[in-house]
């Protein structure tokens, strides 16, 4: 190994171009790692929910064999007609026809429950009700939804 034979002055001046360079290199480093992990959990949401739909089925106790296909049925026809809507909406950019469709979503989603409800044991309507997403009248999170369009009422965005 050799040694540098360098002056006072070169040498300083070589260590202050070092540590500029350290120091540009770990900022880019760590402006380029914030971006990579900031886009972490984007995407479609509805996708990762979706792979994780949990039927009501799964969750009502004493369900017959015909209430189970009745409602496996109607879910079928609901989740096509929900993911017509959705390519509906996403496929214009006109805010009052996003907003026809969304309540055309929203009719459609009561619609479906009121059919489920009606194949239901009135005991199996309480435990329905009290299912995550119906009708925000679920005990386990009973504020989860707000019908407010202020965004910091229920801690969500409230954009559909």
């Amino acid at each position: 190994m050799g040694y540098w034979c360098l002056t006072g002055k070169q040498t300083i001046k070589n260590f202050e171009a070092m540590k500029t360079t350290t120091v540009l290199i770990t900022a880019l480093m760590l402006m380029t790692s914030m971006t990579v992990f900031a886009q972490r959990g984007r995407g479609n949401r509805n996708v990762a929910y979706n792979n994780n739909y949990q039927t009501c089925i799964n969750e009502i106790p004493d369900l017959t064999q015909d209430q189970i296909q009745k409602i496996t049925a109607l879910e079928n026809a609901h989740q096509a007609e929900m993911d017509q809507l959705r390519d509906q909406r996403r496929s214009t950019t006109d805010v009052s026809m996003k907003t026809d469709i969304r309540q055309k979503m929203i009719n459609a989603r009561d619609a479906h429950r009121d059919q489920v409800k009606a194949l239901l044991t009135p005991e199996q309507q309480k435990i329905y009700e009290t299912l995550p997403g119906n009708n925000g009248r679920n005990r386990q999170y009973p504020a989860a939804r707000s019908n407010s369009n202020r965004a910091g009422r229920s801690g969500r965005n409230v954009r559909f």
